[in-house]
């Protein structure tokens, strides 16, 4: 049975998804047309490249101000408690939505992302639904299946707002750019309206008692008085605790992981509406029904679907990470060659034409492999996060996953600008449109194999390393039960 504060971390994270994704789909049209307001020259090849680059320094920018504010908000989770938590995320979002609905030139899209330091909604609902599901303390494996649905079910949350929002956007945007941003300040309002109603105000030892007290805790006298150290650090303290992960043996290689698949992740997400908007040729309608379709199979299969995965993998988080991450490769080389060949049955980028109505079939085809490279990248991203928090106390889950995100938006001020920078370079073969795009997809490619090989050999050190300590206790079980059966002779 859900507690009511739960309850409301799905429904806030709902809106919360709701409001960002009535704008997103809509922000390389806006850019586009802000860029062709300002601008002097009237090539559209030059137009369209200045648009491609600024977005792609937009997304870095509001990567950068993720980066720094992701641990931050971490911290702030632990130390002021859930509910205040939640109403300055939620605030912060307004104030970006309004920002953006007033922004009529490229610096307006800036000033809008500032406020996003504090936008992280989405880890505030990690760290409160990750703590409220029991930890078996005999079955480690049986935890992390737990774990796993129990953030399957956040993703779920999310993408019934990320369904709504990009259709919703797109269709607002037919008669105007700015109406989904307007829409979604008061979205965000109602949530801030919801956590101070609803939610409850822990702060200090009271939220470290709450969580100890929880079932997912394990009640460990030394992760009790870590917990209660933790309480009474410095804030120099806690970004040094927060740093010590990094050069963690066991989530150092895990982070790096994240680091890697981040890069060729942002790479593809800011890529991808730029070649279905410039090279295809999809209205905002067209783009936000598309996007709509990925959320909505990701929401269905991480509310039904991840467990059920992580079970075939004999629960087993890094076999689930590893294939799907090789899914993910074979989908972007499935998308590769349909963008090559949607472009060459139909019109070359540029022309007045709608390939996404004229190529229905292969268009089709094309939305499955999006479908998959959506899903493998869920069922990745959740097999890594379910090994990092099950492998730190409670008390710092907060933490990990603030670090988490703050390595994902890091990751994101490299990924859009690389991208962008792939797809904008002049062809190699001559054919414009087919050559860029593989371009893109060679290099996610290639860091995604990077990433299957280093979780491969972590895989192989962690089950060393179980293999020795159960041959150990075996051998010390084995010289006590000898000790003892001599004392038993000896005594006869």
């Amino acid at each position: 049975m859900m507690s009511s504060e739960i309850t409301i971390t799905y429904l806030n994270i709902i809106l919360y998804a709701l409001s960002y994704q009535l704008q997103r789909p809509i922000e390389p049209f806006l850019v586009r047309s802000l860029i062709h307001k300002h601008s002097n020259n009237s090539h559209s090849d030059n137009e369209e490249s200045t648009s491609n680059q600024t977005y792609g320094r937009l997304t870095s920018f509001f990567s950068l101000i993720q980066t720094i504010g992701s641990p931050l908000v971490g911290m702030l989770l632990d130390r002021i408690g859930p509910r205040r938590t939640s109403i300055l995320v939620y605030t912060a979002s307004a104030g970006s939505y309004w920002l953006l609905a007033q922004a009529t030139s490229p610096m307006g899209l800036y000033a809008s992302k500032v406020p996003t330091l504090f936008q992280h909604a989405f880890l505030v609902g990690q760290a409160t639904v990750s703590c409220s599901f029991e930890d078996d303390d005999d079955d480690e494996d049986v935890s992390s299946a737990r774990r796993a649905a129990a953030l399957g079910r956040m993703t779920t949350a999310y993408t019934i707002g990320a369904t709504i929002g990009p259709a919703l956007g797109g269709y607002l945007a037919s008669t105007d750019l700015y109406a989904g941003a307007r829409l979604a300040v008061g979205g965000s309002l109602l949530s801030v309206l919801l956590s101070m109603i609803y939610l409850k105000d822990h702060r200090g030892r009271n939220l470290r008692d709450t969580r100890n007290n929880a079932p997912c805790s394990k009640g460990d006298d030394s992760e009790q008085q870590e917990a209660n150290q933790h309480d009474h650090s410095t804030f120099l303290q806690s970004v040094k605790h927060t740093l010590s992960f990094l050069h963690h043996p066991k989530l150092g290689p895990l982070l790096f992981m994240k680091l890697i698949n981040g890069i060729s992740s942002s790479a593809f997400t800011t890529i991808l509406p730029l070649i279905l908007t410039n090279q295809l040729q999809f209205s905002p309608s067209n783009l936000g029904y598309f996007m709509s379709i990925s959320s909505m199979s990701v929401a269905v299969f991480a509310a039904v679907g991840i467990s059920p995965a992580m079970s075939f993998f004999g629960n087993y988080p890094d076999r689930l990470a590893f294939w799907g991450m090789g899914c993910r490769v074979v989908s972007l080389l499935t998308f590769g060659v349909l963008v090559s060949q949607t472009l060459s049955v139909n019109h070359l980028p540029g022309e007045d034409s709608d390939v996404s109505s004229n190529a229905g079939g292969l268009v089709l085809v094309l939305t499955l492999a999006c479908v998959v490279i959506s899903l493998a990248s869920h069922v990745h991203a959740t097999s890594l996060t379910t090994l990092t928090t099950g492998s730190v106390p409670s008390h710092d889950r907060g933490t990990i996953l603030g670090l988490e995100h703050g390595i994902f938006s890091m990751a994101r001020i490299v990924g859009p600008p690389l991208g962008t920078a792939l797809l904008s370079r002049p062809s190699w073969f001559g054919s414009r449109g087919n050559v860029t795009i593989w371009g893109v997809v060679v290099m996610c490619v290639g860091m995604d194999f990077v990433v299957m090989m280093l979780l491969r050999v972590w895989s192989m050190r962690q089950y060393a390393r179980m293999k020795g300590g159960v041959e150990v206790y075996n051998e010390e079980l084995s010289k006590g039960l000898a000790k003892e059966r001599n004392d038993h002779e000896h005594s006869d």
